[in-house]
């Protein structure tokens, strides 16, 4: 037992006070190899004293046995994603402008109101067009009166033809004026531009109104448009029609959806290309410019082992290593990993259905050393 202290106390020594730190990567490296190596041995000095200890004590071997959980590995289906942010979008989100100028008059709907494409939303003051309109119908009469009587005298071949044709054309002139009028006075009314949900209103009866300002918000949110800018890595890994999950954290939900148009150019300024995907958002949960997070599977494979990452150990020399348990010994296990997300590491090479993993105690553990097994799931 003393001379494990020694051996402890030395370790101890040369970590803290062991002369000059080495300069080189290689030193560093051989000098962490030497202190694991010295730690192993103590760990098995320490085990076999604490056997021989137990066994004084007339504590059974079984009992004696350092108590380890294991899981088995079972053959699943490892998928890997790429997350990217994108944000909701509306194509039928639509701000409202007036066609004329004038003092808004009515209102005929309210905030929140569903309403067709076509329908008023307001009326604008157009009493100096309906007096225009009053004014040429009463020119148009006279002109009609005129044009009778030339009309008659020209057929019992009296007057000339200049004075009939004349009075012929201030009709029409007359009646295209008024068409015109009242085609603007039908701009007095601000009819809504789709289907959809008044969302807001910019003005209210009583304030000047004129083409260059918006005076309300149609929205129609049944259907959204999610998009999202990927990097330009993943050009071959991303098509239209593939299928990727879209999050919201706002609500707290995902929903699988398919990706319905693939950008055909490069922003040069980050490198990335943009998809759309659409969603149903019949609740209407989902509002413009809020967060989304595209999920886009880029990697598959079937009856693969994936393990925890947490469980994965590296040696000095930069392999990666397991301890599993076989025949209640533990066996130090190199294997070749591949990708990871979301915790879980899938292993290329090294492992095969059934092997017990040691996922609890596995960092007191020792290659060769036998154990008491407790499986969990």
């Amino acid at each position: 037992m003393k001379h494990i202290f020694s051996l402890i106390a030395i370790s101890f020594l040369l970590v803290s006070c062991g002369g000059d730190e080495p300069d080189t990567m290689e030193a560093k490296q051989e000098k962490l190899m030497a202190l694991k190596q010295q730690s192993a041995t103590l760990n098995t000095q320490i085990s076999t004293l604490e056997n021989e200890i137990n066994t004084a004590k007339g504590i059974s071997k079984e009992n004696q046995l350092r108590q380890v959980e294991v899981f088995t590995v079972e053959n699943k289906n490892f998928e890997h994603f790429i997350e990217v942010q994108g944000e909701v979008k509306s194509d039928k989100n639509v701000q409202v402008f007036p066609k004329a100028s004038g003092v808004i008059t009515r209102k005929f709907v309210k905030e929140g109101q569903r309403v067709s494409a076509g329908q008023n939303l307001f009326q604008i003051d157009a009493a100096v067009l309906q007096n225009a309109i009053a004014e040429i119908e009463t020119k148009l009469d006279l002109a009609k009166i005129v044009f009778k009587k030339q009309e008659n005298l020209w057929n019992q071949k009296i007057g000339s033809e200049i004075q009939y044709l004349q009075a012929k054309n201030n009709v029409e002139a007359l009646e295209r004026s008024i068409t015109t009028q009242k085609s603007q006075l039908g701009n007095s009314y601000v009819k809504s531009p789709i289907s959809g949900t008044v969302d807001e209103f910019f003005m209210n009866v009583g304030e000047m109104a004129n083409p260059a300002m918006p005076i309300a918000r149609v929205v129609d949110l049944r259907k959204v448009e999610i998009s999202a800018e990927v990097s330009e890595s993943y050009t071959k890994q991303v098509q239209k029609g593939d299928k990727v999950l879209v999050s919201f954290p706002a609500i707290g939900e995902e929903m699988p959806v398919r990706i319905n148009l693939v950008g055909r150019t490069i922003n040069a300024i980050n490198r990335t290309f943009r998809i759309e995907m659409s969603v149903d958002n019949k609740k209407g949960f989902l509002k413009p410019n809020s967060m989304a997070v595209v999920k886009i599977k880029d990697f598959e494979k079937k009856e693969a082992q994936a393990v925890p990452s947490n469980l994965i150990q590296q040696s000095a020399s930069g392999d990666r290593f397991l301890y599993v348990v076989r025949d209640k010994k533990v066996v130090k296990t190199t294997i070749k990993v591949g990708q990871s997300y979301k915790g879980e590491t899938l292993v290329k090479k090294g492992l095969k259905a059934g092997d017990k993993i040691i996922s609890k105690g596995y960092n007191e553990v020792v290659d060769g050393e036998e154990v008491r097994v407790v499986e969990k799931n």
